[in-house]
């Protein structure tokens, strides 16, 4: 049994998730599509071990916010408190 149409303009997020639980022979409107991708535009990829990973995309999901988003906001709020730490140290020397 054919399902209706596959929803337009998901994030790449929400894409996913949907083709995750998802069949495309399930779908009559699907067609063949050719696009490049460049992973090096404007991502840094940094290798983080599969327990973190787990963890954080766990943490992310209990936020309502992305993986990235979280990390993100972790790497920016360190930065701060290192960049404190810093300018507290040498003003006290």
């Amino acid at each position: 049994m054919k399902k209706d149409k596959v929803p337009e303009n998901m994030t790449l997020d929400e894409a996913s998730k949907f083709w995750d639980e998802h069949s495309f022979l399930d779908y009559e409107d699907i067609q063949e599509v050719h696009f490049s991708v460049d992973l090096r535009k404007n991502r840094n990829y940094i290798d983080i071990e599969d327990d973190l990973a787990k963890q954080i995309r766990a943490i992310a999901y209990q936020k309502g916010i992305s993986s990235r988003i979280l990390i993100n906001q972790w790497l920016s709020e360190k930065l701060e408190e290192d960049r404190f730490k810093n300018v507290k140290g040498s003003s006290s020397s």
